[in-house]
C-alpha cells in the first residue's frame, strides 16, 4: 500500500486525466491538454448546419459550457478541397503543389448546456443530444454511462422499490427456514421424487399409446416406442439413485435441518450480522471507486499517440481522434503492481468482512459472551491479531485469480494471423486454466470455514486450511449438504455459522 501511495503520488505530478476522458475538437487537439487549448478543458458541438447536419469535426473547446442562448462560438462549416500550383522557379521547371480541405469558421449562437465528463450536453434539444450521442466521438464507456444515468435518473422511484422488495422479501425468507425449514426441505424431496416418478409414468403411458408419442415425429415407430422405453427406464433410474441417496444421507440432512435452525438462532442473537454485507459492500465499492480513479491517474502517465488511419470525414482527414496510450517499460510495471494491489486489497476487505462474521460467531457460540457490537470487535480483532492470516489468504485467492485470468488473455492471444487458434495451444491453455479456477473455487468455497477456525483456535492462515480440509474429507456428505444448503440462501453469516456448526 505504501508503493502504490508513492506511484499514485508520481501519476498525480506527471500524468493528466484529460487525456483520457476529454474530447477532441474540429482539429483533432485534445480539450484541456494540448498547449491550443489548455485553457479551453470542455468540448461544445456547435448547432448542426442546415446542409449536413452535425458531424464528428464540429465540436470546439471551450473555457465553460454556455447556459443559455447569448453566447457565440466560431463555427467550422462544410469541408471544401483545394489545391493550389506554383512554380518554385523563374524557368518553371519545378513546381509545388498543395492540396488540402479548407473550412471557413462562423459565429452560431449557443444553446443551453451541462458539463459532464468533460463534455458540453445539450440540456433542452434532446433531438441535438440524440445526434451527438449517435454521431460524434464519444467513447461507448462514457455513452453507457450517461445512458445509465439517464435511465436511472427517470427510473429511481421504481429502482427504490425493487431495492426495498428485496430486502423484504430476503427476511421474509429468512423468517420462512427459521420457522419450517424441515417442513420445507421434505417437501422438496417428496416433490422430486413424485416428479420423477410422473416423467416414468408418462413415458411409459406414451410407449403404449402411439398417438401421445412425440418420437414418432422423428423416428420410426419401433424406434420411437423404443426412445420412450429408454427414457422411462432413465427416470426410473434416477428415482432410485435419488432415492437411495436420501436413504444414506437422511443423518446428513438431520444435521444440516439442526445446524439452519440453530443458525438461524445465532443470527437473530447477533442482529447486526443482518446489516454487515450492506455496509460491507458499501465500503467495498468506495475503496475499489478509490482504487480504480488512482489506476486512470497512473495510465494517465502514459503518452497519447494517434490510433490507426486518420478519421475522414466530409473529405477531410483529422489524425488523433482515435486515441491510444503507450507506456514505458516503467509504466507497464507500474500499472502490473497497481492492478495486483488493487485485487490484493480487494480481497482483504471481503477476507476481514467473513473473519468479522466468524469472530462474531465463534464468541456468541463457544463463549458464550454477550457483546454490544459484535461485528466491529471482529474487525478489530483481525486488524489486530490476524492481518497476516488475512493477508496470506487474499494473496493465495488474488494470485490464483490474477493467473486465471492471465491465462484466459493469453488463450484468447493464441491466433495466427488469419485468427486461427491451434489445437494444441487451445487444449493446453484451457487445462491450465481450468486447474487453476477449480483450485481458485476450492480455496474461495472453503475460505470462510477457514477463517472460523482462525477465530476459533488463534492460529495461522495454513493450519486452519489443513485442519478444515482433514474435517470436510472426514465428513463428505455432511458437510457438502450444508454448504449446499448455506450457499443456496446466498447469505455470508448462514455458510459461517452452518460451516461452524459442522
Amino acid at each position: 500500500m505504501s508503493g502504490m501511495g508513492y506511484l499514485y503520488r508520481r501519476a498525480r505530478a506527471e500524468g493528466d486525466l484529460a487525456k483520457l476522458t476529454h474530447g477532441f475538437d474540429w482539429t483533432g487537439k485534445i480539450c484541456g491538454v494540448d498547449e491550443a487549448v489548455r485553457d479551453k478543458p470542455l468540448l461544445f458541438w456547435c448547432t448542426p448546419n442546415s446542409e449536413e447536419g452535425l458531424t464528428l469535426l464540429d465540436g470546439i473547446c471551450v473555457a465553460r459550457c454556455p447556459s443559455n442562448q447569448n453566447e457565440r462560438f466560431f463555427c467550422p462549416g462544410p469541408a471544401v478541397p483545394f489545391e493550389v500550383k506554383e512554380f518554385l522557379d523563374p524557368y518553371h521547371n519545378k513546381q509545388e503543389v498543395v492540396i488540402g480541405m479548407r473550412r471557413n469558421l462562423t459565429q452560431k449562437p449557443s444553446y443551453p448546456s451541462v458539463e459532464a465528463f468533460g463534455y458540453c450536453f445539450p440540456q433542452e434539444d434532446l433531438v441535438l443530444l440524440q445526434s451527438v450521442m449517435d454521431r460524434t466521438y464519444v467513447s461507448s464507456f462514457t455513452r453507457q454511462v450517461i445512458l445509465a444515468g439517464q435511465g436511472a435518473a427517470e427510473s429511481w422511484r421504481f429502482l427504490v422499490l425493487v431495492a426495498i422488495a428485496c430486502i423484504v422479501i430476503g427476511y421474509v425468507f429468512l423468517f420462512v427456514i427459521w420457522h419450517s425449514f424441515e417442513k420445507l426441505v421434505y417437501g422438496l424431496i417428496v416433490a422430486v421424487q413424485v416428479a420423477l416418478l410422473a416423467v416414468a409414468v408418462v413415458f411409459l403411458f406414451v410407449s403404449f399409446h402411439p398417438e401421445h408419442n412425440f418420437f414418432f415425429t422423428y423416428f420410426s415407430p419401433p424406434v420411437a416406442r423404443m426412445s420412450a422405453w429408454v427414457c422411462a427406464g432413465v427416470a426410473v433410474l434416477f428415482w432410485l439413485l435419488f432415492a437411495f441417496l436420501c436413504c444414506q444421507g437422511r443423518e446428513s440432512l438431520a444435521v444440516t435441518i439442526d445446524s439452519v435452525t440453530a443458525t438461524c438462532e445465532v443470527i437473530a442473537e447477533i442482529p447486526s450480522m443482518l446489516v454487515q454485507p450492506l455496509l460491507h459492500s458499501t465500503v467495498v465499492v468506495v475503496v475499489l471507486i478509490g482504487l480504480v480513479y488512482g489506476f486512470a491517474w497512473i495510465l494517465s502517465t502514459g503518452k497519447v499517440v494517434p490510433l490507426g488511419e486518420p478519421l475522414e470525414q466530409s473529405g477531410i482527414q483529422i489524425a488523433g481522434v482515435h486515441r491510444n496510450l503507450e507506456f514505458t517499460d516503467g509504466q507497464w510495471a507500474a500499472i502490473a503492481y497497481w492492478l495486483f494491489g488493487l485485487v490484493w486489497t480487494f480481497e482483504i476487505m471481503n477476507a476481514l468482512g467473513q473473519f468479522a462474521i466468524s469472530h462474531a460467531v465463534v464468541m456468541s457460540m463457544v463463549h458464550q459472551e454477550d457483546e454490544s457490537h459484535p461485528m466491529l470487535h471482529g474487525y478489530f480483532v483481525g486488524i489486530t491479531f490476524h492481518l497476516g492470516s488475512i493477508a496470506f489468504g487474499a494473496f493465495v485467492i488474488g494470485c490464483l485469480k490474477l493467473a486465471a485470468a492471465a491465462m484466459s488473455f493469453v488463450l484468447n492471444q493464441a491466433r495466427d494471423e488469419q485468427g486461427v487458434q491451434s489445437t494444441v495451444a487451445q487444449v493446453l491453455c484451457c487445462c491450465c486454466l481450468c486447474t487453476v479456477a477449480c483450485i481458485e473455487r476450492v480455496l474461495s468455497m472453503v475460505n470462510d470455514l477457514i477463517y472460523t477456525d482462525v477465530a476459533l483456535r488463534s492460529c495461522g492462515y495454513i493450519q486452519a486450511a489443513d485442519h478444515v480440509v482433514r474435517v470436510a474429507a472426514s465428513n463428505p456428505l455432511t458437510y457438502a449438504a450444508i454448504k449446499a444448503a448455506a450457499t443456496a440462501r446466498c447469505c455470508p453469516g448462514l455458510r459461517v455459522a452452518l460451516g461452524f456448526r459442522v
